[in-house]
């Protein structure tokens, strides 16, 4: 949960911040089921993700994906996977220490937090 990182303290990355941070970085995350995911942002906007699928025995996947910065600041991506459903969503990007988190909302401390590994 976002407050978690309160003890640290945590900053929302801001649009013109994000704008420098992740166009060609690399990006990394595990979902809810374990699995690996890794992608480079193209500064066009696409990028191909890889997935390690540890849920399914470990056959890994690719897929394309796009990626934006939006009016708000929020990071959003569009991923076509192949064998399961689209995903779409839009993220605030925080900050606490060297680790980053996306999250829903900056506003709320019950609002849960996603590692997210952000490299250059």
């Amino acid at each position: 949960m976002l407050r978690d990182l309160d003890a640290q303290g945590w900053t929302t990355l801001t649009r013109d911040e994000l704008s420098q941070l992740l166009p060609d970085a690399r990006m990394s995350r595990v979902n809810a089921k374990g699995n690996r995911h890794f992608w480079t942002n193209d500064a066009g906007g696409d990028f191909v993700i890889s997935s390690d699928n540890r849920d399914k025995g470990g056959r890994s996947s690719t897929a394309q994906g796009k990626w934006h910065i939006s009016e708000d600041g929020r990071y959003c991506v569009l991923i076509e996977w192949k064998a399961v459903p689209t995903e779409e969503w839009c993220r605030y990007i925080v900050k606490s220490g060297t680790d980053y988190y996306a999250t829903k909302s900056d506003k709320t401390g019950t609002e849960k937090v996603y590692g997210l590994s952000i490299t250059r």
